[in-house]
């Protein structure tokens, strides 16, 4: 039995330009819900860092790597990222991982 989940956890990284971070929020709030209701999202959570307020993470799990390409490839997310590129000091950093259980 193998000790790894199908399902992958993603995890976003955006850093706001200063006094930009207003307008990234902006953009990102609305679109919080819609991911949710796709198929093959487990949870999906936007998060701002307590030590850096300009830091933003989006905190997602998807059934598998392929629902989560689907969504990465869902042209409203093409469309947002080109939306945030003037907004952000650095490139959005995705990392992907697939749980331990430890069974």
């Amino acid at each position: 039995m193998s000790n790894q989940s199908n399902q992958v956890r993603v995890i976003v990284l955006i850093h706001a330009k200063e006094g930009k971070k207003q307008e990234l929020l902006d953009l990102f709030v609305p679109l919080v819900n819609p991911p949710r209701k796709r198929d093959g999202n487990v949870t999906y959570t936007f998060n701002m860092s307590i030590e850096d307020p300009n830091e933003l993470l989006f905190d997602e799990v998807w059934e598998s790597k392929e629902a989560y390409d689907k969504h990465y490839n869902n042209q409203e997310s093409v469309d947002l990222r080109a939306k945030v590129q003037d907004l952000i000091s650095k490139p959005l950093e995705y990392k992907l991982y697939k749980e331990i259980t430890g069974h």
